[in-house]
């Protein structure tokens, strides 16, 4: 039965398709040459598909499979530039820090839910899972606790270099409560960076390259919108961990309450302990 459907195939073929200009052999469209005297009757490159490179360098890559990462990425710069201008015109005095600070956290909230609208089905997948079924969401608690200790002691270094108030201090000062201060410094950020760094930037990027370059570069950029020079190499390296902590689970969840714990450890913890 098969080969009479082949034969009425052929026939169909014969009837109706074009013959070689040479021998007048019927010619097939899945070969760019004549079967009876292997003439050519029209270019290889209808017949092949197309060869793309394989040695892409990582930006072409990312232009390629992540081109939604750059623009996200210089949408929350452009944000922060225009905060940075704004509250120093709306908050001048004493309190301008803390007011400041507060009004960057709102428009980066604000624009992160406007970036959550519009590329939805991108993070919908990952705040589906739980996440914390996986050994690896825990392990990140246990890291953090590492890192914490990292923190305290390099910023108590730090102060021994800069005489500068720390930032509970100054929040302090302006008469914020504790329960604004948690609201603005440990539960948005803790949120919206994730959504914005951990489940749109790595996300995009895992697709375009290995899953730690891409958690490397992720943190490097979350690194730079901080504008900390001296604050850099931490916030890379805790920057990572909510990186791999996402990536092992599948969920936004654990890495959000892994940034809010540390957040709130450093904002209400720190300030009592020895020197804080």
């Amino acid at each position: 039965m098969g080969e009479d459907i082949q034969h009425s195939g052929e026939k169909s073929v014969e009837k109706s398709g074009p013959r070689c200009s040479y021998c007048g052999a019927v010619l097939y469209p899945s070969f760019y040459f004549c079967l009876q005297c292997a003439t050519p009757y029209k270019s290889i490159e209808t017949v092949l598909s197309p060869v793309y490179p394989s040695d892409l360098t990582e930006s072409e890559l990312i232009k390629k499979k992540a081109p939604k990462v750059w623009p996200v990425f210089w949408t929350y710069c452009v944000v922060i530039f225009i905060s940075f201008l704004f509250y120093h015109f709306l908050f001048p005095g004493e309190d301008q820090f803390a007011y400041a600070l507060i009004f960057g956290v709102c428009s980066i909230m604000i624009t992160t839910i406007a970036l959550e609208v519009i590329f939805w089905k991108s993070l919908a997948v990952q705040l589906k899972k739980f996440g914390f079924f996986r050994i690896e969401a825990w392990i990140g608690f246990v890291l953090l606790a590492g890192l914490l200790v990292v923190n305290y002691m390099y910023f108590q270094f730090l102060r021994l270099l800069i005489d500068r108030e720390s930032i509970y201090c100054e929040l302090n000062k302006a008469g914020l409560s504790g329960v604004s201060l948690f609201l603005f410094l440990c539960l948005i950020p803790g949120i919206v960076e994730e959504i914005g760094f951990r489940g749109l930037v790595q996300h995009w990027l895992q697709i375009a390259l290995k899953p730690w370059r891409a958690i490397i570069l992720a943190s490097v950029l979350f690194t730079a919108l901080h504008l900390s020079v001296l604050g850099a190499p931490y916030i890379f390296l805790v920057g990572t961990l909510f990186g791999w902590v996402k990536w092992k689970t599948g969920s936004l969840y654990p890495s959000m309450v892994l940034h809010i714990v540390h957040n709130a450890v450093v904002l209400f913890i720190f300030p009592v302990l020895p020197g804080g």
